[in-house]
């Protein structure tokens, strides 16, 4: 009886350990995408002075009178929408980027920073070209 159950005792726990194992390995699979996936320095500066000029046009026009019906030059509400939430998550995306190679020089910087400032950047982009802001139609 003690053979049986230390014979089944064995099995749970390599049936664990082979499972564990499996765990382990996919962590360590994620783990190593999260912290493979970089950027170099130069795309992360090219992609910030982008922003830079954006967010300049950006500020400048919210800075207009919300339409009205009576004033040529003014802001669309829509558009108003689109370019804070922009602006916002790209100043976020840029300082983070510019810490991290301060902290770091010489470094690669997180991919994933650097896809949510070239996200800002497309979305700026979009939304000028759609509402005719600063020469962009």
């Amino acid at each position: 009886m003690r053979k049986i159950f230390a014979a089944l005792l064995l099995a749970i726990s390599v049936a664990g350990c082979a499972q564990f194992q499996t765990f382990e390995n996919k962590v360590s699979t994620v783990y190593s995408a999260i912290t493979g996936a970089s950027v170099n320095p130069q795309a992360v500066l090219v992609a910030s002075n982008i922003f830079d000029g954006l967010e300049v046009t950006a500020t400048n026009y919210l800075r207009l009178t919300k339409c009205n019906g009576s004033t040529p030059v003014c802001r669309d509400p829509s558009a108003t929408k689109a370019i804070i939430p922009a602006v916002r998550s790209g100043r976020v995306a840029r300082n983070n980027l510019q810490q991290f190679f301060k902290d770091h020089p010489g470094q690669l910087g997180p991919a994933g920073l650097y896809d949510a400032l070239q996200a800002s950047i497309a979305t700026l982009q979009s939304a000028f070209a759609r509402y005719q802001i600063g020469g962009a139609s």
